[in-house]
């Protein structure tokens, strides 16, 4: 198995960067499948709807990283593991669960995968989507009124005083840590010519073995 961490700001394009691989890569042998740290916020039901809405999402201290690397640590040493999913509209988790089954490529995306360096340990391969602000605001807008009923004013007045204020500390700074950094203009061949070799050393090792 390898593990490729996806990470960069809000809006940058992370799902959908996962949803591109495991497109180019369909008609190859291979299990792919994603895991996504926006659903190990924690689960906040003990909280009112008032006291949830108003909570900072764009804190590290939201995410349970403890649940997040005990799944993470299963899954790559092949186990079967059921992962939460969670409703950002009412900020709770779902009862339903998503299982994850013994991929050879597991897509991890997430804000905050590179801050831990727990984390960053289990990745083979890392990029970081360097998407500028002003793009991201306004894929944050559309997002967030066609799928989360936000209001344009209330998501502009979060992104400036809450968003981008948590990205410049616990976001940017991790792009050091990152193997590929894709910006508006990067060639997306040329990442996925970057796994293909990931891909390729593996099988190579596993015919050895």
């Amino acid at each position: 198995m390898i593990i490729i961490g996806i990470s960069g700001g809000t809006a940058s394009g992370k799902s959908t960067f996962s949803k591109k691989i495991i497109h180019f890569f369909r008609d190859w042998d291979i299990k792919i499948d994603h895991l996504e740290l926006d659903n190990y916020y924690k689960d906040f039901k003990k909280l009112s709807t008032g006291q949830r809405n108003s909570m900072n999402f764009d804190n590290p201290n939201s995410i349970d990283f403890k649940l997040f690397y005990e799944h993470l640590n299963k899954i790559s040493q092949g186990s079967n593991v059921d992962t939460p999913t969670y409703c950002y509209k009412t900020h709770l988790r779902k009862k339903k669960t998503y299982r994850i089954n013994k991929p050879d490529v597991l897509l991890v995306n997430g804000l905050f995968i590179l801050l831990n360096k727990k984390i960053r340990d289990f990745f083979d391969l890392t990029i970081f989507l360097d998407i500028d602000s002003d793009t991201r605001l306004k894929r944050r807008i559309t997002r967030d009124i066609l799928e989360r009923g936000g209001k344009m004013n209330l998501i502009k007045n979060k992104y400036k005083n809450v968003i981008k204020p948590m990205h410049d500390k616990y976001v940017e700074p991790n792009k050091k840590f990152a193997n590929l950094i894709i910006d508006n203009n990067t060639n997306y061949k040329s990442i996925y010519q970057e796994i293909e070799i990931k891909l390729n050393k593996i099988d190579k090792k596993n015919k050895k073995i």
